[in-house]
C-alpha cells in the first residue's frame, strides 16, 4: 500500500494572489526541483531560487526542502511558493508533472501522512474539519482531534483488548501451562472498555452540530416578519420584505453563528391555502424544513392573530412589537421587533439556550467514528454475554471485531477502500 511515485498539485486557492504553493512529494521530489533550479538545496533551509522553463527564467521562487521523515507526508517533499498569477502557478505545476510527478489526487498528500505513519486517521478527518470549520466552537474541536485526544484514547482501548485477546489465547492455547482465564477479570476488562465507548459516543450528536450547524427554522403565517428577523439576525438584506403576502416563495437557508455555536437558519415561505403553483412549492418545503429543523422558531404577527396560532409546540415568537401597545404575554415566549431590533439579542440567547449545552470536555466525534464505535460496543456485548456460559474461544469471535472496528477509526486497520471513502471529501493539494 505504499506509495512508490511523486505526486504534485497546487495547494493553494485558484485565484490571482500575492504567493501560490505548489507542493511535490515523493522520491523524485528533489530531483524534480533541481532540475527546474540551479540551486543546490539544504534539508529544512529556505532558498530563494529561479524557476527555469528550459534556459528562460520564469519566476523566481521560495523553496522549502524537506527531507523524509521529517515532513507533512513522510515522504521527501518540496514546497514552490512562487507569485500568485494563475498562469503563472499553473505553468509551473505543468514543469514539475513533465519532469516526473503526477497530479495528486483528493487529500492524497494527507493519505500519505496516514500510510508512513505520520498521523492517524482520526486526525486527518479533523484536518477536514479545520478547513470546514464554521464556528469557533469547531474549529477548537478539530484541533483538540489532530492533537490526538481521540486516537489516544481508542489505541489505548484497543492495546488494552489486544492484551486481554493475547491473554485469552495463551489460555486456549496453553491450557496446562496457563490455566483457564478468570472470567471475572474478563468482564471486568469488558465493562471499563464499555464505559469508555459510552463516553466517546456521547459527543456524537454535539459533533453532528459543530460539522453541520444548529437547523432553527423561522415559521409562520404570510406577513409575520420571518424575512425581516431574518435579515435582522443576519445584519444584512438577504431576504425580500413587503407588505405583499407571500413574498418568500422559496426556503432561503443561510449560515449563522451564535456564541461561537454554528447554526443553520431556514427562512420558510408562509404557511397558508393557496392556488399559486409555486408559492405552494414553497410551501412544501416550509413543512420538509418543520421537519428536518432542530427548534422552530413560530413567529405570530401581534397585530393580527387568532388562538389557533399557538397549536404548535416550539419557541413562540410574538414579531412587531412596535406597532402593539396591549397584549397578552402569556401567549408568547418572547415578543421582539426586527424593525427596531428590540429584544433580538434575547432571542438570540433564548436560541442558544435550546441547544443542546455542549460539554467542553468531550470529543465530538463524527458518523463514521460514531458507528464503529457502536459495532464495537455490539461486539464487546456479545462477548461479555459468551462469557458467561461458553468455553473461552467464543469470546474472542466478538472480541476480535471490537478490535477491528477500533482499528479502523485510527487507521491502524486500513484498506485502499477505507482511505478512498475518507480522502474523498478533501480538496486537491491537501
Amino acid at each position: 500500500m505504499y506509495p512508490s511515485d511523486t505526486i504534485a498539485a497546487i495547494v493553494t486557492a485558484p485565484a490571482k494572489a500575492a504567493v501560490s504553493i505548489i507542493r511535490i512529494s515523493g522520491k523524485n521530489s528533489w530531483e524534480i526541483i533541481q532540475r527546474l533550479s540551479s540551486k543546490i538545496f539544504i534539508d529544512h533551509q529556505i532558498q530563494l531560487s529561479w524557476i527555469y522553463e528550459n534556459e528562460n527564467k520564469l519566476d523566481q521562487a521560495l523553496i522549502l526542502p524537506f527531507k523524509a521523515p521529517k515532513s507533512f507526508t513522510g515522504e521527501d517533499v518540496i514546497e514552490i511558493h512562487s507569485h500568485g498569477g494563475i498562469w503563472l502557478t499553473e505553468k509551473i505545476l505543468e514543469l514539475v508533472l513533465n519532469s516526473g510527478a503526477r497530479l495528486a489526487q483528493r487529500g492524497e498528500f494527507t493519505q500519505r501522512a496516514v500510510i508512513n505513519g505520520k498521523m492517524d486517521l482520526s486526525q486527518a478527518e479533523a484536518i477536514a474539519d479545520i478547513i470546514d470549520a464554521k464556528s469557533a466552537s469547531s474549529s477548537q474541536n478539530a484541533i483538540k482531534i489532530y492533537q490526538g485526544e481521540l486516537g489516544s484514547q481508542i489505541k489505548s482501548m484497543r492495546l488494552s483488548l489486544l492484551n486481554l485477546l493475547g491473554e485469552v489465547t495463551a489460555s486456549i492455547d496453553f491450557p496446562d501451562e496457563v490455566g483457564e482465564f478468570d472470567r471475572q477479570k474478563f468482564s471486568q476488562i469488558i465493562l471499563q472498555e464499555l464505559k469508555q465507548i459510552d463516553i466517546l459516543l456521547a459527543g456524537e450528536k454535539e459533533g453532528h452540530i459543530l460539522r453541520n450547524g444548529y437547523k432553527v427554522a423561522i415559521v409562520g403565517n404570510p406577513n409575520a416578519g420571518k424575512s425581516t428577523l431574518l435579515n435582522s439576525l443576519l445584519k444584512k438584506e438577504r431576504a425580500i420584505v413587503t407588505d405583499i403576502a407571500g413574498t418568500t416563495r422559496d426556503l432561503i437557508e443561510e449560515s449563522y453563528s451564535i456564541k461561537g455555536l454554528p447554526i443553520v437558519l431556514l427562512d420558510t415561505a408562509g404557511i397558508r391555502e393557496t392556488e399559486d403553483k409555486i408559492e405552494k412549492i414553497g410551501i412544501e418545503k416550509s413543512y420538509q424544513a418543520i421537519q428536518e429543523a432542530d427548534l422552530i422558531l413560530h413567529l405570530i404577527d401581534m397585530t393580527n392573530y387568532t388562538e389557533e396560532d399557538y397549536d404548535q409546540e416550539n419557541l413562540r415568537v410574538g414579531t412587531k412589537l412596535d406597532l402593539v401597545s396591549d397584549y397578552d404575554e402569556e401567549l408568547f415566549d418572547i415578543c421582539i421587533s426586527s424593525k427596531n431590533d428590540q429584544n433580538i439579542e434575547e432571542l438570540k440567547n433564548m436560541i442558544y439556550d435550546k441547544i443542546i449545552q455542549l460539554n467542553t470536555d468531550l470529543v465530538k466525534i463524527n458518523l463514521r467514528q460514531a458507528d464503529l464505535l457502536r459495532h464495537a460496543k455490539q461486539a464487546l456485548d456479545k462477548s461479555l454475554e459468551a462469557s458467561k456460559n461458553l468455553s473461552e474461544d467464543f469470546w474472542t469471535i466478538d472480541l476480535r471485531q471490537a478490535i477491528q472496528s477500533l482499528g479502523e477509526i485510527t487507521g491502524e486497520t486500513l484498506t485502499e477502500e477505507l482511505l478512498d471513502n475518507i480522502f474523498a471529501r478533501f480538496c486537491i493539494g491537501k
